[in-house]
């Protein structure tokens, strides 16, 4: 675990209450004590001077907090947000996104409170529903992108209906996820800290890792101590028809945009390892789970009781029965067949190492394949972007100019609904937006950013014309794709000759909602919402900009060809788009 307290590298602020100078709650002594940490060997100590509070992390200097909502407390320079449970002795800590518990050392809890569930009150969960959704209207700017005002007015009164009795922690962090799927952004995501967070942790999955398509649900990597054989279709699980599941998954989990085909696909890939991990949250965690599936060998129904296994065993599991189905670590791979006369550049991510890498990485990187391509006289080349997980836009804008015969600014323009004065006033955060992006306010009362150095896509990419490909592009995509990913391919449908491949990518095509995230966290639950701040238009065709970028051949992958480990999609690039044998 990093750090929390190094306050000279902040890059993102957060939370969402109203300053105050001094204490208007709980005596001030309540709060006192040292805290310590699971998962990390710092130590908060929190002391008083007069009516205000003072924290020092270990090898720290002390700094004061400013009171905030009930048992809320604020560093505003650095972003940093303490919430106190005083009943338990413990402090949760938010700053940059990382959210970690500390408890309280040398105290006593009061007995048999810690084995009670979690149980939330009606007045609570609708004050955090309403928290979260004031949040979401103040900060989010691509909340109305496909969705009305009024028909989040709608879905926001219907999850207030549903708390209208009290209700189990895990249930009121699934009503949350609804709430959040209902925007069908990528970028905007529940979490649960402290106690919930630990339930939600330490629940129990499937054990199984599935291919979804065509409403079917199919087993490729079989996890139980069963002797279900990999390619077997799973029918029912405890009376749920597959495509009931497959439905009532789509209103937890969303993707960016409303085609529902590369959500369902991302319930398979390995990045996500969701169907096993989502069932269990969305139907209820069980001791044994009865599975109706379709024998592959027999073809005969079969019924059998699954027991589920932890999320570290499912992951160790996975790598020793299947080892060979480990994605890729390296963000990129390049080959050249000379006999074939056609190359292959796989990229699984547009970021090397880390968002802060040299910028050089991967423009370095591009100019050395292009040059192998160059010096081989290859005339095939085939992009494969799928399943690559996003990164940087700059990063797919500089892998363009080699196909592009003028220049190109991949970014219309990234905007957000306010500056650092507009953010703290709405929310009680200091941010440097300002600073930052160098913000200009425009006619709509939105912020436009005009500083480009953390932004390049923003900036005109020119052409490269020493290693400029002529040949045959070949791109191919699929539901894998988010973020950053689902930009690259619509930047090649729009710019270039480039024929796709595959199926509709989960990341926007023309848009893109991210860089800069907030963290909001329930008062009165343990959970938390996570929501981006900038908004960026991208330079393409504004009819299919909201949706994933589209494959000119619509193609896909088997159940039999993935358990033949066969790559159906590149054999159909090879037989009936370049005409030769791989």
């Amino acid at each position: 675990m990093k750090k929390i307290f190094i306050l000279l590298s902040i890059f993102i602020k957060f939370t969402f209450g109203v300053a105050a100078q001094t204490i208007k709650m709980l005596p001030i002594d309540s709060y006192l004590g040292i805290y310590s940490s699971k998962k990390s060997s710092l130590k908060i100590t929190i002391s008083k001077n007069d009516t205000t509070l003072i924290a020092q992390a270990t090898g720290q200097s002390a700094f004061p907090l400013e009171a905030g909502a009930k048992d809320q407390f604020m560093y505003y320079k650095a972003g940093i947000e303490l919430l106190f449970d005083t009943s338990n002795g413990e402090m949760t800590v938010n700053q940059g996104g990382d959210i970690s518990l500390f408890n309280k050392d040398n105290f006593t809890p009061v007995s048999g409170i810690a084995q009670q569930p979690i149980v939330y009150q009606p007045e609570d969960m609708q004050a955090d529903l309403n928290k979260f959704k004031n949040a979401l209207i103040k900060t989010h700017p691509g909340l109305y992108t496909n969705q009305s005002p009024e028909k989040f007015e709608e879905v926001v009164d219907k999850l207030i209906l549903e708390t209208s009795k009290p209700m189990q922690a895990a249930d009121f962090y699934k009503v949350v996820l609804k709430m959040i799927a209902s925007i069908h952004d990528d970028h905007t995501s529940v979490k649960a800290f402290n106690h919930l967070g630990d339930i939600i942790a330490n629940q129990k999955w499937l054990p199984f890792q599935v291919y979804v398509t065509g409403e079917r649900i199919f087993i490729v990597n079989n996890l139980s101590n069963l002797q279900i054989p990999e390619g077997s279709e799973i029918l029912a699980i405890d009376g749920h028809l597959s495509n009931e599941i497959l439905s009532e998954t789509l209103k937890y989990f969303s993707s960016d945009g409303i085609s529902e085909s590369p959500t369902l696909h991302k319930l398979g890939v390995s990045y996500f390892t969701l169907f096993g991990k989502l069932y269990p949250q969305i139907f209820g965690g069980r001791s044994s789970y009865n599975i109706s599936y379709r024998d592959y060998k027999s073809k005969q129904i079969l019924t059998a009781q699954v027991e589920p296994v932890s999320g570290q065993n499912y992951i160790e599991l996975k790598a020793k029965r299947y080892p060979s189905s480990i994605p890729a670590t390296d963000a990129f791979n390049f080959e050249v067949n000379r006999q074939g006369n056609y190359a292959i550049l796989k990229i699984n991510q547009f970021f090397k190492d880390s968002f802060n890498e040299p910028e050089n990485i991967f423009p370095d990187y591009y100019k050395k394949c292009f040059q192998e391509i160059s010096a081989n006289k290859i005339k095939n080349l085939i992009i494969d972007l799928r399943d690559n997980s996003g990164g940087k836009g700059a990063n797919a804008a500089y892998l363009l100019q080699y196909f592009i015969d003028k220049p190109v600014i991949p970014a219309k323009e990234v905007t957000t609904l306010g500056n650092d004065e507009y953010f703290l006033k709405t929310t009680g955060v200091k941010l440097r937006l300002d600073e930052d992006y160098g913000l200009a306010k425009q006619m709509d009362g939105t912020f436009k950013v005009t500083k480009t150095d953390a932004l390049r896509e923003l900036n005109k990419f020119d052409p490269i014309e020493e290693y400029h490909f002529n040949g045959k592009l070949v791109v191919l995509i699929n539901g894998g794709m988010v973020s950053a990913a689902g930009t690259a391919a619509g930047l090649f449908k729009e710019y270039t000759n480039a024929i796709m491949v595959g199926s509709e990518t989960s990341g926007y095509a023309g848009i893109s909602n991210g860089v800069q995230i907030i963290s909001i966290l329930g008062g009165h639950t343990e959970t938390a919402i996570t929501i981006p701040l900038l908004h960026t238009e991208h330079a393409i065709n504004p009819n299919i900009k909201k949706r994933g970028a589209i494959p000119d051949y619509q193609v896909s992958n088997s159940v039999e060809d993935i358990l033949g480990n066969r790559d159906a999609v590149l054999e159909f690039v090879f037989k009936n788009l370049l005409h030769i044998k791989p």
